[in-house]
């Protein structure tokens, strides 16, 4: 039996809302589930679950959103269509010299967009990662049941991604991070 990636969930406090930003974001459609919303991914992209949930969110979010630029104009019309749809700035220590830019959706669910050129994200489409909190173990894990390739696997950070290209899915354990500046380092 093989097993398969439908969507990365998001537990949020109201999912129809999250879904909606999402889908506008990503020019995707939604798809009502008794518990939530699905907007569905594709071949090369990662579909997203958000399931409504009550529970109050302790610590920093367990996941968070990459999304490309192929210019600075676009990502800045990226930046201005996800405050449109009801996301807003996010400061979380990035230093004025970052080039990717930090938002929050209206469920307060972290994302950023990549600057252009930025060579780890080349070629994975829109959507270019979802970046989880977790050990290299938990990586090379979802990499052996998924049937992935292991596209990073270094300082304990681990990424896969499918065997189509597209979205990434990477691990980090980010309690090690000195700061968000170590995501400079997969620019190269």
């Amino acid at each position: 039996m093989t097993l398969h990636l439908d969507a990365v969930v998001f537990d949020v406090a109201d999912a129809n809302a999250a879904a909606a930003f999402w889908a506008g974001l990503l020019d995707r459609t939604v798809l009502a589930e008794p518990d939530g919303a699905l907007v569905p991914g594709i071949a090369t992209q990662v579909g997203l679950r958000f399931v409504t949930s009550d529970t109050a969110q302790v610590g920093p979010r367990q996941l968070h959103l990459h999304l490309t630029s192929s210019t600075l104009e676009h990502q800045q019309q990226t930046v201005q269509r996800a405050l449109d749809l009801g996301g807003r700035h996010l400061d979380v220590g990035q230093s004025p010299d970052d080039r990717f830019i930090v938002l929050a959706d209206p469920g307060d669910d972290e994302l950023c967009v990549i600057e252009p050129g930025n060579t780890y994200l080349a070629g994975t489409g829109y959507l270019g990662e979802v970046t989880c909190d977790g050990t290299r173990d938990v990586g090379v894990f979802w990499h052996e049941a998924l049937g992935w390739p292991l596209v990073l696997d270094e300082d304990g950070q681990t990424a896969i991604q499918s065997p189509h290209s597209g979205t990434k899915i990477s691990w980090d354990s980010w309690d090690s991070l000195d700061s968000w500046d170590s995501w400079d380092s997969w620019d190269s």
